[in-house]
């Protein structure tokens, strides 16, 4: 028991370090390099480790172009639940990120961010359940670059005051993400949303949509239901109610 004290002790200690924080740091930035195609950058490292941990100017760089900077990013979690059955991250929050994204013939840049397995199959996913009840973005930016626009939609080309709370659950192997609110607003065509909040989530082959309720500046827009069979042959079923609609004001992204 003495001995056990001892080493825990130490090991409190010797995270509270420089030259271990340093360490950490490197490390994770050699793991990060593992998955993502290309390098990533952490500034600095802070936090007790054992309860929660703070990342500061963290960057990745694709072909030596800054596609995601982050001032800050906060994590809040328990050592306990880390290493339980199912993975529980208390809150994350990412402060003032900035995206740049770009299609063109080969796709998005950010699909190509990670790296692919070695070995992939449809709608097969981690066996652990992941749930990240509290996600925070805080004032983030995004430009786009959209070089093989669709015909259909046009996605604003920059993209501020960008504002999220929401949570994650994936039970394997389905997935639901809350969102609490979400607004941001877009120009180039223009577009502000103020609110989104509701649920979406996917069990079996149904991707059901719950009470999602948009407002913009000029309208606003419930939309409730399920798309059945999304993966192979989408059949919607999906009610939306809208005491009062702008089509002018949706014509800039929804032509």
């Amino acid at each position: 028991g003495t001995l056990l004290v001892g080493i825990v002790a130490l090991a409190l200690i010797v995270s509270q370090t420089p030259w271990f924080r340093d360490w950490l740091r490197k490390y994770a930035v050699r793991q990060a390099g593992q998955y993502v195609n290309g390098t990533v950058s952490i500034g600095s490292l802070g936090g007790n480790l054992f309860y929660g941990v703070q990342l500061g100017d963290i960057a990745i760089d694709v072909d030596g172009e800054h596609v995601i900077t982050l001032k800050s990013v906060e994590v809040k979690y328990s050592i306990a639940e880390l290493m339980s059955q199912g993975v529980t991250v208390r809150e994350i929050r990412l402060e003032e990120p900035f995206i740049v994204a770009r299609r063109d013939a080969r796709g998005w840049n950010l699909a190509r961010l990670a790296k692919k397995q070695a070995q992939e199959a449809d709608r097969k996913g981690p066996g652990k359940p992941l749930s990240l009840p509290s996600i925070e973005i805080v004032n983030g930016r995004a430009l786009v670059d959209d070089r093989t626009p669709s015909s259909t939609y046009r996605i604003p080309s920059r993209i501020d005051a960008l504002n999220v709370k929401a949570g994650f659950e994936y039970a394997p192997v389905h997935y639901s993400v809350t969102l609490e609110r979400l607004s941001f607003n877009g120009t180039a065509p223009g577009l502000t949303v103020q609110n989104l909040a509701g649920r979406i989530g996917t069990r079996d082959d149904d991707l059901h949509v719950e009470k999602l309720f948009l407002e913009t500046t000029q309208s606003s827009l419930t939309i409730d239901g399920a798309v059945r069979n999304y993966l192979a042959a989408p059949s919607m079923q999906i009610t939306a109610s809208s005491p009062a609609l702008s089509l002018p004001e949706f014509a800039g992204v929804l032509p």
